[in-house]
């Protein structure tokens, strides 16, 4: 997740794309070059450890955007494959 975070913040498509899962991936990402992404606040963990298959995480993500102040919170859903781990999809967005 936060390795995911930093691409947004770095503008990174490329590694977003790499990070999300096949079956739920877009074909191109398009990133706002105007939204400033500032800081990741990990609200909660499910599963995701070293054994684990599948894993949940809720946050917020704050952002900058014309000089205004807003962030994202959402739970993510994710799973290995392999030694990675991948986005899968959003379960909720705030």
């Amino acid at each position: 997740m936060r390795s995911r975070f930093t691409a947004f913040a770095t503008g990174d498509a490329s590694y977003l794309l790499k990070t999300w899962h096949p079956d739920t991936r877009p074909g191109t990402l398009d990133l706002d070059a105007s939204q400033q992404w500032v800081r990741l606040d990990i609200r909660g963990i499910t599963d995701g450890g070293p054994w684990d298959t599948e894993g949940v995480v809720s946050f917020t993500a704050h952002y900058r955007r014309e000089g205004t102040r807003g962030s994202q919170a959402e739970t993510s859903r994710f799973v290995r494959i392999g030694r990675q781990w991948l986005y899968v999809d959003a379960l909720t967005v705030a």
